[in-house]
């Protein structure tokens, strides 16, 4: 059963989380063409993606930092990170503080490519939007604007969501 049928026939639920599923399932299916497009030209692998897009929004990361991110143990991330410095997306050198810990941040060639999926992405997304009216895509930028500011203030690290484990070192190896 569809959302729309669903709201017809009062089974809709009406969560926030359940709503915004919704929302980013149309938009995703109206934008992913061009990033699966992009993903299969370089190969490279959904966690491989999220962390050069983790590396453009802070940058330089520790492996310990990239590994929490992605909830994988350091010996998976340090492999994942391996394959993105051998394509040259990622530069990894000494963290000057403490010579045990490697920084790591975007090449130049990471951070075209990093572009390039947040331009495809949002060609995509723009083009989903813009079937709404102008009032509601004004308004629902300025919602999304707000949520967005609060959402950057909110202190980071927050627990797992109820259901989800942390994984242990055993089981990433």
């Amino acid at each position: 059963m569809n959302a729309k049928e669903q709201r017809q026939n009062g089974t809709h639920r009406v969560s926030l989380g359940y709503t915004i599923r919704s929302w980013w399932m149309v938009m995703a299916a109206a934008s992913l063409g061009e990033d699966l497009v992009i993903l299969a030209e370089t190969g490279l692998t959904l966690p491989q993606v999220l962390t050069l897009y983790r590396l453009h929004d802070a940058s330089p990361q520790c492996v310990s930092s990239i590994a929490a991110f992605l909830h994988l143990s350091q010996p998976a991330t340090s492999q994942l990170l391996g394959r993105l410095v051998d394509e040259g997306l990622v530069d990894r050198s000494e963290d000057p503080g403490d010579r045990r810990r490697k920084r790591l941040a975007l090449t130049t060639k990471g951070a075209r490519l990093v572009t390039r999926l947040i331009d495809a992405k949002s060609r995509g997304l723009d083009h989903a939007a813009n079937r709404l009216s102008p009032a509601l895509r004004s308004r629902l930028a300025c919602v999304l604007q707000e949520a967005l500011a609060e959402l950057e203030q909110a202190p980071e690290g927050a627990p797992c969501p109820p259901g989800r484990k942390e994984r242990s070192r055993h089981e990433n190896a």
